[in-house]
């Protein structure tokens, strides 16, 4: 029986570079980890390149992507062309292409739309989200909801269930006799 190496030795063993092309894996672990036309369920690697593939999560110090579809990114910086995005956390993101959701210190936009944008600051020609939290934005804004809007919205939902859960007790409530 052979014995799984510590958590130290499993990162001595890591591969210095992982090269997919139209290849599929389940989780790819690598110092730098390139994809083209491939998929990878979880791709975690120091740097990552990613070009017309499919990744379910990617966690890196610096991922870059063009033309993909990735579930999540988590990331210091992340650098996304033509790609559409489910969610990016990351330090610094330049973002070209759609994203439902990105929570980032700094965020550059360039053509691209978001659900949910929450960031220090934000350099865009335009930025076009549904919710927008940000302290700093150097760009026109078209939201359907602004922070302000966000936090009134967040207290009428919170009302609106108290509210239904006040009238499910008084209307379904037994009588205890």
């Amino acid at each position: 029986m052979t014995k799984k190496p510590a958590p130290e030795q499993a990162k001595e063993l890591r591969p210095d570079v992982i090269n997919m092309t139209d290849s599929r894996a389940g989780k790819v672990e690598a110092e730098l980890g390139r994809m083209r036309s491939s998929y990878a369920s979880q791709l975690e690697a120091g740097e990552v390149e990613i070009q017309q593939s499919l990744a379910g999560e990617v966690n890196a110090e610096y991922a870059s992507t063009r033309n993909s579809l990735i579930g999540m990114i988590q990331a210091g910086a992340v650098t996304s062309t033509g790609s559409a995005v489910g969610l990016v956390r990351a330090q610094e993101t330049a973002l070209n292409g759609p994203a439902g959701m990105i929570i980032a210190d700094e965020v550059m936009l360039a053509g691209s739309r978001t659900g949910f944008l929450a960031a220090d600051s934000v350099q865009a020609d335009k930025v076009q989200t549904v919710f927008l939290l940000a302290r700093h934005v150097n760009a026109p804004v078209e939201t359907v909801m602004d922070t302000r809007q966000v936090v009134l919205a967040s207290a009428l939902a919170g009302l609106l269930a108290g509210t239904v859960m006040l009238l499910g007790r008084l209307l379904f409530r037994r009588n205890r006799t």
